[in-house]
């Protein structure tokens, strides 16, 4: 009896210490996941061309996040949606491409006409992650190249806005920004900054608690260019 009263005590010690190893375990591994995630990049990518005298390139590197979790879902479906809102450039480039390749100005002086968007991941710890995009544009006349980027929050897969990594209050935020555009770029993009929303702002993140404003490919001021600064943040 005495025995079978151990053998009874000693197995459920067992089953507590299984419950807290597994339990343990998976509170590590959900700490993990939530400090940094691993990502693929995919090239969606058309290309054309016609007697050397005229090409057409389209490529968007779509980034995806590994994993099944609801945040990172949601990530990856916002991901998703940045691709699609490029496939209309795509469209006017190829249609473009189509009209123009037989003209005979393209004979003489052959051209290429392009919409890319490349990503690198700029920021991926402390539960975030930032991809950066490089986006150029051209069909003929005046080339566009902006950049920007997509912070998420891997815990609940949230995109970020700049209100919520910008160092700093959020009262002042817009006018530090203007301030520190006027000091490094014109002054003349003061007022207009000042009319920007919040969700206008184009930016990504870096370590070290730093953020950078992504302005173009027209300038607040006008004028067809791209600039970009860092301010403080508040991810390290």
């Amino acid at each position: 009896m005495k025995a079978e009263k151990f053998f009874r005590h000693a197995w459920m010690i067992c089953l507590v210490l299984i419950a807290v190893l597994a339990f343990g375990g998976t509170n590590s591994m959900a700490a993990a996941e939530a400090s940094k995630v691993s990502y693929t990049i995919t090239n969606k990518s058309k290309k054309a061309s016609y007697k050397n005298r005229l090409s057409a390139n389209y490529l968007y590197q779509l980034p995806q996040l590994k994993g099944s979790s609801a945040a990172i879902k949601k990530i990856n479906k916002s991901l998703q949606e940045d691709y699609k809102n490029t496939l209309s450039g795509k469209s006017m480039v190829f249609e473009s491409y189509e009209n123009w390749k037989y003209r005979s100005i393209y004979q003489r002086y052959p051209d290429k006409f392009f919409y890319t968007t490349t990503c690198k991941v700029t920021y991926n710890q402390n539960g975030y992650i930032c991809f950066r995009f490089f986006s150029q544009w051209y069909i003929g006349g005046v080339y566009n190249g902006w950049v920007y980027g997509l912070t998420y929050r891997l815990s609940d897969g949230k995109k970020m806005g700049i209100q919520d990594v910008l160092a700093g209050s959020k009262s002042t935020m817009k006018k530090r920004i203007a301030q520190t555009y006027s000091r490094r770029v014109s002054s003349a993009g003061y007022a207009p900054i000042m009319q920007m929303k919040y969700s206008d702002f184009k930016f990504y993140i870096m370590p070290g608690k730093k953020v950078a404003l992504c302005f173009g490919p027209y300038q607040p001021m006008g004028g067809n260019g791209r600039t970009a600064f860092s301010m403080a943040g508040k991810l390290k």
